[in-house]
Formats: C-alpha cells, sequence, structure tokens
C-alpha cells in the first residue's frame, strides 16, 4: 500500500496595518482572513493572533505541523501583540520609541521642507535607523511569533515588502507560468515605494526601483489627510470626489502641482519628487490654501492618473511585455486602474484584489514555498487563486443554536427557508435591502456578496436608506453593482474583455447601464467599479442574481458591504446580528434563515 505524502503547510502572517494571515497547503492558498474581522477594530495593527489560530483550525493541524512560517518586510516595526508576556512589554517599550523616531522625523521634515540642502542627512540618518532598529526588531518579532507559535525561530523567514507585493499578484494570477512585467506601487515598504519588475515562473529579475522619498503614494496620503480625512482609509473618498470638480478647475491646480513629481529623466520607470514626499503635508498647507476641496482632489487624482500611466507605458516600452501584473496599496485605485486599463500597449493584465499591506502574507506563502521546494528538490506547482471566500463559515446548525441562545426568536420573525436566494431576490424586487451572509466570509477590502447589503440598483432611493439605516456614507460617495458574467456586455464599456471579479477596475457604462444600475455607480461621470459574477465563482449568488433578473429582466444587484459605519465587514452570525440590531435594517439572511424585524 502506497504511504500518503504529507502536506506542505506554509503560514504567512503580516502584522502592520490590518494585520493578516495566510495559509498555503501545498501550492494553493487555502485560508486568508483579517484580525479586524475577530476583534472588530477596523485596519487592526498588531499580532493577528485569532487570524493564526483560525487558518490552523480549518487545516486541522497544530502550529508545530507547519513547514516554514513567512514574514513580508526585511525590516520591522514593533508588533502590537495581544498576549501579556515579558516579551510584550519590551515591544511596548520598543514602539515608545519608535514614536520618538516619528516626532524627530516629523521635526526633521519642517527643517528640510524649508531648507532642501539639508535632506541629504536626514536621508542617510534615516537609512541607518532602519536598517538597525528595523533589523533588530524583526529579530525581536521573530522570536516571539516562534514563541507562540511553539515553533524553532529556523522556520520563520521573511521577504522584502516589494518582492512580497509583487509575487502576490503574480502567482496569484493565471500568467503566473507565462513571463509578465509586475509593478508594485505604495506609500512605501523597506524604503523603496515602486518596483519593476520581469517573473517568469520562479524566474524573478528586478530593474527599477524607486526610493520611499518620491511616492505617489504618500502624496496622495497626505492630500487625504490635508482634506480632512482619515490616512490609509480615506483615499477612496479622495477618488470618489474628483470627478466633481469641473475640468478647467482641476488644470488650474494641476498646472501648479504637475512638477512636483515626474518620472525620472535618466530612468523613466522610476519616480523623481521636488521634495521627501512625506513632507507633502507642508506643500499643501502652503499652496493649497483658497483653492475648494473638490477640485484639489481632482488635480491629485489626475496627477495620480497621469504618473501611473506614464509609468507603465514606459515599463512595457522598455521590455516590450504586454501582459501586465499589479501590486501595491495605489493600485486600490480603481479610476487610475481604468486608465491604465485602457492603454493600448497593455494587452492583458492583472490587479491583485485588495492590493494593500494586507495581502502580503498570500505572496510571502508563494515564496516561502517555492524556497522550500526548492530547498528539497522537489518539483514546485502554484496555483492561482480560484475565489477570495477564503475565511470562516457557518453551518445552520450553528446559526440556530446562536439564535435560541440569544432569544432571537421572540424578537424577530425567523424563516428557515430551503431556498433563500429565491427569497432575497424577490425582497429585492419588492424595493426592500437585505443584508446577506453566506458561505466563506471572503477576503479583502470588497464584499462579494457572502457579507454584503444587497438592493435593487434601479432604485436611486436605496441609496439614501442604507445610509440612513447602516452605512453613513458621504454624500458623494457611489455604491456598486454585482452583474451577471453573461450580462457584462449590456452594462459595461469594456472592449479588451477584462476580468472584474475583484471590483479592482471603474468601467465606463452603456446607456442601458446607466439606467439598470442608476442607484450603484457614480452619479457624475457614471462609471461603475463592478464585480463580475461567474457561475462556478459562487454558485449561490449567482443563482441569487438570476433570480433577481427573471423578476425585473435586469442583470445585476446593488452591492455594498455589511458592516456598520467605523467596524469592519462582519465575521458570522454574532456580528451580523449585532448590525443588523444596531441599525436600521429589516431584513437579515443569515445562510438558511431569514429574519424580519417586526414593523411598528
Amino acid at each position: 500500500m502506497r504511504k500518503a505524502v504529507k502536506p506542505t503547510y506554509v503560514l504567512g502572517i503580516y502584522t502592520g496595518h490590518n494585520a493578516t494571515a495566510c495559509l498555503l497547503r501545498d501550492g494553493r492558498i487555502i485560508a486568508c482572513v483579517s484580525e479586524e474581522r475577530f476583534n472588530s477594530i477596523k485596519n487592526y495593527l498588531g499580532f493577528p493572533k485569532k487570524s493564526i489560530g483560525w487558518c490552523l483550525e480549518l487545516a486541522k493541524i497544530s502550529s508545530k505541523e507547519l513547514d516554514l512560517v513567512v514574514l513580508s518586510s526585511s525590516f520591522s516595526a514593533p508588533i502590537h501583540a495581544s498576549l501579556e508576556t515579558k516579551e510584550n512589554i519590551s515591544m511596548s517599550m520598543l514602539s515608545t520609541f519608535y514614536l520618538m523616531v516619528g516626532f524627530v522625523r516629523t521635526s526633521w521634515g519642517r527643517i528640510v521642507f524649508h531648507f532642501p540642502k539639508t535632506r541629504p542627512i536626514g536621508t542617510f540618518l534615516y537609512s541607518i535607523a532602519v536598517r538597525t532598529i528595523g533589523s533588530y526588531t524583526m529579530v525581536r518579532e521573530r522570536k516571539f511569533i516562534a514563541k507562540h507559535l511553539n515553533i524553532p525561530v529556523s522556520k520563520i523567514v521573511n521577504f522584502e515588502h516589494h518582492l512580497t507585493h509583487g509575487a502576490t499578484a503574480y502567482y496569484s494570477s493565471v500568467y503566473n507560468q507565462s513571463q509578465s512585467l509586475v509593478l508594485t506601487l505604495d506609500a512605501e515598504g523597506d524604503k523603496l515605494c515602486s518596483t519593476v519588475s520581469i517573473f517568469e515562473g520562479n524566474n524573478i529579475k528586478r530593474i527599477a526601483s524607486t526610493s520611499r522619498e518620491h511616492s505617489l503614494g504618500w502624496i496622495y496620503f497626505y492630500v487625504t489627510k490635508y482634506l480632512g480625512m482619515k490616512p490609509m482609509e480615506h483615499e477612496y473618498k479622495v477618488m470618489g470626489l474628483a470627478p466633481y470638480s469641473k475640468e478647467k478647475d482641476t488644470l488650474k491646480i494641476y498646472e501648479k502641482i504637475k512638477n512636483i513629481i515626474i518620472l525620472d529623466p535618466k530612468n523613466p520607470l522610476k519616480f523623481k519628487a521636488k521634495f521627501n514626499t512625506q513632507d507633502t503635508y507642508y506643500y499643501l498647507k502652503r499652496e493649497m490654501g483658497g483653492f475648494r476641496f473638490d477640485n484639489i482632489a481632482g488635480a491629485f487624482q489626475k496627477l495620480l492618473e497621469d504618473r501611473m500611466t506614464q509609468w507603465v507605458e514606459s515599463a512595457i516600452k522598455k521590455t516590450g511585455i504586454g501582459t501586465v501584473i499589479f501590486s501595491g496599496g495605489v493600485f486600490m485605485n480603481v479610476k487610475a486602474n481604468q486608465k491604465i486599463v485602457n492603454l493600448p500597449s497593455v494587452r492583458k493584465c492583472f490587479f491583485m484584489p485588495s492590493a494593500g499591506d494586507e495581502s502580503l502574507p498570500i505572496g510571502s506563502c508563494y515564496l516561502g514555498y517555492i524556497n522550500l521546494a526548492n530547498k528539497l528538490g522537489k518539483s514546485v506547482k502554484i496555483y492561482p487563486l480560484e475565489d477570495l471566500y477564503l475565511g470562516p463559515s457557518y453551518s445552520n446548525e450553528d446559526i440556530e443554536k446562536i439564535l435560541r441562545k440569544g432569544n432571537y426568536f421572540n424578537q424577530y420573525k425567523i424563516e428557515k427557508l430551503k431556498d433563500p436566494e429565491n427569497k432575497i431576490a424577490e425582497l429585492l424586487s419588492e424595493g426592500k435591502i437585505v443584508a446577506r451572509l453566506s458561505g466563506r466570509m471572503e477576503f479583502g477590502a470588497r464584499a462579494l456578496g457572502n457579507r454584503s447589503i444587497l438592493a435593487d440598483p434601479r432604485n436611486i432611493d436605496v441609496v439614501r436608506l442604507i445610509n440612513d439605516q447602516m452605512k453613513n456614507r458621504d454624500f458623494w460617495m457611489p455604491f456598486a453593482p454585482s452583474i451577471l458574467e453573461e450580462r457584462a456586455k449590456d452594462y459595461l464599456v469594456n472592449s479588451k474583455d477584462i476580468d472584474s471579479d475583484y471590483m479592482m477596475i471603474s468601467f465606463d457604462t452603456t446607456k442601458k447601464g446607466r439606467i439598470d444600475l442608476k442607484a450603484a455607480m457614480h452619479p457624475y461621470d457614471f462609471t461603475i467599479r463592478p464585480q463580475v459574477v461567474k457561475e462556478n465563482f459562487n454558485p449561490k449568488y449567482y443563482k441569487l442574481l438570476k433570480e433577481f433578473e427573471k423578476l425585473t429582466g435586469i442583470g445585476g444587484v446593488l452591492n455594498t458591504s455589511f458592516n456598520i459605519h467605523g467596524f469592519p465587514i462582519v465575521l458570522g452570525p454574532k456580528e451580523a446580528l449585532y448590525a443588523f440590531q444596531s441599525s436600521g435594517l429589516t431584513h437579515l439572511s443569515v445562510e438558511n434563515y431569514l429574519i424580519t424585524k417586526f414593523l411598528n
């Protein structure tokens, strides 16, 4: 009898902004979830203890059965772990030290901005500080994780930040054995803000990189802050505000700012800024006084789009490669992504879904698995992501226990349905708004039907109702649609047939789209950020959309994330019920249970 081969498990951990854990088994990602979903702290920064525990529980393995643990940075800031240990006290002391370093950096930035000739001094000192302190804290972090998992430190390795971003997108894509141009772009990571690389299978060649001081990401970060929004969270609001700016007003500011960051004339695969872009806030305070908020948003959105498209074109021209893969937080800007997709030189492309740092553990798992297999002399097969439903799911039995324990049957009308998708479609066709929890939770920033609030996309009144009941979104922000794959051509202007499974690209709409989906598009420029739903991608959600189509003739629904304003997307039944009780929602579908509030 042939002996069963032991699976290879690689655990990816990210402890930064929106801390996340990911588990790979034999070249396939089987789990990925962010800690914010378990502790309800949006974009939680720290040690993803519960996420790690759930990943191991899903695979039914102990931490000792892990073959490798991978981190996605060469240098590390202190993790804010939730464990009460001497190690953690030491980490807290280091955190205080880092705050002091940050204060010095901010104070020095004011000086450098006004006296640019002092900039090389700060650059040199910052580089030394990152390498010495960052290397030390990485050692401490590895020891901390090893102790928590009860594994030897030798089982923990780390990869450079932008290499990991690139690997995340390349190996997640269907092009992961083809020669591809891979571009990464964020505020910064391991002292860089962008890279240009060529990936072909397991061969990786970086051909350009940009220092953190010349960062488009930092510029957009500080524009977000200057406009009174929350950086590292509300950049999408700046993007949503930009279309309201009139072209002549946009251009007036753009002419003023267009040269603050350009492509380096000596190497157009790199960016070059007039000042350290982490000091952009001082520039904005000095130069943007008296300009309207919407026009500022419009001008800086144009700056971002222009520089990104020029950069992509330069990289394609340099390499001759038209299959382009994108990763890093700046690629969460779906309007810039639309401009990139429409470049004639871009033949095929893939934008990493939820392209920010929360996706880094995916890439570090892939890199770790490849390195491990090479060391053991094993052949490597990497499986691209099939979907993003990589989180927990809950059975009807689990849900019934929670409903009975909380005495919900006496508080609400609760029905157990054989076919909840039919009933949800019926309610939507009647103008009702339904929150839905079904199957495995989706990973990342976008709700993809399984943790979503759904509505009729024709009914513009539902925008106000959803905002009043739960979302509290800014008045200018659009919602998004989920569209049946076979109806996409009715609604989207998409001449290249670019896949849009994950709401990572915006599209212009057809005349029919502007009628059928008017509540799920940008009300000013009529663009949409769609999830195109394939039957094999999510059969139950696809069925729901088909039933809605039968009732209304409309091939899509309005889909927004199921969460209370300021909270993460809901994890499971407990969080869904809390959100339901704390909001004006009247209908909640949790697997086969439909929960309805009694009307007074």
